[in-house]
């Protein structure tokens, strides 16, 4: 298969965050399945609808997020992704406030196949993701304070059944955001 349609997929996922309006990285691990990695985060938001609902204190957004990361263990499998994120949070975004942030996109991954030391002898030492794409589900909490903010997020990848095996992947993270503009 030919994978030069990958470079300039992949220097427009870097050109994104370098503009974007709020920077953040984050790293984190996996958790629930057969393969324990580290993973690390490179993510640029954007606004799309700043003021997409708004009732009482409460104010609802529309976010763009690209990212670029990875996961180590024996292998490293790289990723870059794209997923619209809701943002809800009050209405007055001044000083110190919480917020929550649900998402879903597409995520591309380098590999399929993520291979772990596992010393189980009846484990084989993989999971098996079925297909380089994959979906990227995610759910987060955090705070902000001024132009910095941290958060903890939950992500799962998955292909949806769209390929054989479906194995699937969470990932928990922390991250530290600084808003640019």
């Amino acid at each position: 298969m030919n994978y030069a349609w990958i470079v300039p997929l992949v220097s427009l996922f870097v050109a994104s965050p370098l503009a974007a309006q709020t920077l953040t990285l984050a790293g984190g691990k996996t958790l629930g399945t057969r393969s324990r990695h580290d993973s690390a985060r490179v993510e640029g938001n954007f606004n799309w609808k700043p003021d997409l609902w708004r009732r009482g204190d409460l104010s609802l957004s529309l976010q763009q997020a690209f990212s670029l990361g990875g996961f180590w263990d024996m292998n490293n499998v790289y990723f870059v992704s794209w997923a619209p994120n809701f943002i809800l949070a009050p209405a007055d975004r001044s000083g110190l406030y919480p917020y929550f942030q649900f998402g879903i996109g597409l995520a591309l991954l380098s590999d399929d196949r993520f291979e772990y030391y596992d010393p189980n002898p009846w484990h084989d030492g993989q999971s098996d993701m079925g297909s380089f794409f994959q979906f990227e589900n995610g759910l987060a909490l955090g705070i902000v304070y001024h132009q910095t903010s941290v958060r903890a997020k939950f992500y799962h990848y998955s292909n949806l059944g769209f390929a054989s095996p479906n194995g699937g992947m969470d990932v928990v993270e922390l991250g530290v955001a600084y808003q640019i503009k």
